[in-house]
């Protein structure tokens, strides 16, 4: 496949799921190869993460996915942690629905993580919080849905080793302990 030929979203999953061992996302019409594998304090991050959400939210109604597909308008991501309705097709290869998304930042990542998937995801209706995770030290950034319905312009960062990231969606309320995720961590 040519690498700068315009796809549609359909034409990007089969590719993506006949490449299954590499990365891939989906931008306005592109598909575009993203780095495979990852620090180990990376994935430190993103697994003590989800298992602290795996650990708090009724896993009846939500499943927390790493690595799963979040559809937008013009996009198909794959962020480090998904929470989503536990009644997404077994089958789907993406979801337009999640609730919360975490991304662990990566040198490679930073400026898009920060600076262009915050619109993408803020704009699904869904979508509740949006956590920022550092793999470098204890420090999240986090947009989080307001009673009025609507996201802060810019996220509140939350910082130290002792700090607890309280986060309350729609549907469900999760504490993030930065000591427990940053274990292990200098």
């Amino acid at each position: 496949m040519n690498a700068f030929a315009k796809v549609d979203k359909e034409t990007f999953l089969r590719f993506a799921a006949e490449h299954a061992e590499e990365r891939y996302e989906y931008v306005r019409g592109r598909i575009v190869q993203q780095m495979t594998g990852g620090t180990r304090d990376h994935g430190g991050v993103a697994r003590r993460i989800t298992r602290q959400l795996e650990d708090q939210i009724d896993l009846g109604r939500w499943s927390v996915l790493n690595d799963r597909g979040v559809e937008t308008s013009e996009t198909i991501r794959y962020p480090d942690v998904v929470v989503e309705p536990i009644d997404e097709a077994g089958d789907s290869l993406c979801t337009q629905r999640p609730a919360l998304i975490v991304e662990v930042l990566s040198r490679s990542t930073a400026a898009i993580d920060l600076d262009v998937k915050p619109s993408e995801y803020l704009s699904l209706e869904t979508m509740d919080a949006y956590v920022i995770a550092s793999q470098t030290e204890p420090a999240l950034l986090v947009y989080e849905r307001g009673p009025d319905g609507r996201f802060p312009a810019e996220p509140r960062e939350i910082s130290g080793r002792g700090a607890i990231l309280l986060v309350t969606t729609r549907h469900f309320s999760v504490s993030l302990r930065f000591a427990d995720i940053y274990q292990g961590i200098a």
